[in-house]
C-alpha cells in the first residue's frame, strides 16, 4: 500500500520543523548567605547546562552564577540585558537561539522571575513562538511574606510599588484599606528600600488603629525580620527599615 501524496507532504513538513529550545526561569536568592538553603539542587544542574542568559544586570548575574557553582568561562557565555531601556524590537533577538533549539535562562535580580520583574515580556514572546517555558522553584518574597503574615492567603492582591507622590500614595493606602474590609482581601505591596521609611510613616498616619500591618524585611537572610501588629501597636515601636528590602501587607 502506497502513502498518498498528501500524507507524504505532511510527513515532510513535520520532519522539516526545527526543534525548539526551552526558556528556563531561574530564581535568584533574596540575599541569603547560603544559596543552597533557598534553592533546590536541581536548579544548579539546569543552570550548569546553559551558556546563554537574559538578565537585568550582567555583573550581579555573574556573581549569582558563581555562587550557584557555575564554572563556565564567562567569555564564552552570552548575556542579553533586559531592563527599562530594552526596546520591544530587541526581544526577538534574545530568543533567536531558542527558536533554533538552544536552551536559555532568564534570571531575576532577586527572587522569582516575572514577579515584580520585567521578564514577563520575554515569556510572552516565548509563548507566541512556541518556545517551552520552564519555571524553576525558588524564593518569592511576596509569597513568603504572605505565608508568614497570618493574613488571608486565599484572597489577596499584589500592588507592586505604590505612587511616589505622597498625596497619591496616601490615597492609594486608603483605597487598599477599604478593600480589606469590603472584600476581605489581603493587600500586598513594596517600595524601593530607600523609600521604606516615608511609606511606613504614611501607613501609620493614614490607616485605622485596628488595621493589621505585617512588615517582612530581609526574608531568608540572617537578619530576617517579620512581624504582624496593629497600626496602633506599630506606632509605639517604629522599626528602622532604611535600605532594607521589605514587603508590606495590610489586613483586618
Amino acid at each position: 500500500m502506497h502513502a498518498s501524496p498528501q500524507n507524504i507532504q505532511t510527513s515532510d513538513k513535520n520532519s522539516a520543523k526545527k526543534p525548539q529550545g526551552s526558556l528556563y526561569l531561574i530564581p535568584v536568592d533574596l540575599g541569603s548567605e547560603n544559596t543552597n538553603d533557598v534553592l533546590p539542587s536541581g536548579n544548579f544542574e539546569k543552570i550548569e547546562g546553559l551558556d546563554e542568559f537574559i538578565v537585568e544586570n550582567v555583573r550581579s548575574a555573574r556573581r549569582f552564577l558563581r555562587t550557584a557553582g557555575y564554572n563556565k568561562n564567562f567569555d564564552e557565555v552570552t548575556f542579553h540585558v533586559l531592563n527599562k531601556h530594552t526596546t520591544d524590537e530587541e526581544i526577538p533577538g534574545f530568543l533567536a537561539n531558542a527558536e533554533m533549539g538552544r536552551d536559555l535562562g532568564l534570571l531575576s535580580e532577586a527572587g522569582t522571575p516575572c514577579i515584580a520583574d520585567p521578564g514577563q515580556v520575554v515569556v510572552k514572546y516565548a509563548h507566541e513562538k512556541g518556545i517551552q517555558v520552564r519555571p524553576l522553584v525558588g524564593p518569592s518574597s511576596i509569597l513568603l511574606a504572605l505565608m508568614a503574615s497570618g493574613f488571608n492567603g486565599q484572597n489577596f492582591v499584589f500592588h507592586g510599588y505604590l505612587p511616589i507622590e505622597r498625596k497619591q500614595r496616601m490615597q492609594k493606602i486608603r483605597e487598599m484599606e477599604l478593600d480589606i474590609y469590603r472584600k476581605e482581601q489581603t493587600q500586598i505591596f513594596m517600595e524601593t528600600p530607600y523609600r521604606n521609611s516615608p511609606l511606613l510613616e504614611d501607613l501609620l498616619k493614614t490607616c485605622s488603629n485596628e488595621t493589621m500591618l505585617c512588615i517582612a524585611s530581609n526574608i531568608t537572610c540572617n537578619n530576617e525580620y517579620i512581624l504582624t501588629l496593629s497600626i496602633s501597636d506599630w506606632r509605639k515601636k517604629i522599626p528602622n527599615l532604611d535600605k532594607q528590602p521589605t514587603v508590606f501587607l495590610l489586613y483586618k
